[in-house]
């Protein structure tokens, strides 16, 4: 199970969650249940994007709007992609 948490103001703005939304928006929900996966949207319109929500700890990310408009959907997908994978790794290593 996976719940997704994205501040409604954001949506389509290029404007991501700051770090203190990321981790108030994962206690919250882990204080309620540490085993449902919690996914962090809204304004993601990067790999950096990308990279900080899963290093500060989300599950996943997510994105719609910058990959339907962008240039190259493709590449900002993969771009996408190899940053939550590089995240997730230096996350993992660091415990």
């Amino acid at each position: 199970d996976i719940i997704t948490a994205e501040p409604a103001e954001l949506i389509g703005t290029g404007t991501a969650s700051n770090n203190d939304y990321i981790h108030t928006s994962i206690e919250a929900i882990h204080s309620i249940d540490p085993g449902i996966l919690v996914l962090i949207g809204a304004g993601i319109k990067s790999g950096k994007d990308v990279y900080n929500v899963i290093y500060e700890g989300a599950d996943g990310s997510g994105s719609s709007s910058a990959v339907a408009l962008a240039k190259d959907p493709e590449g900002l997908v993969n771009e996408m992609l190899s940053a939550a994978r590089e995240a997730w790794d230096e996350r993992m290593s660091k415990k």
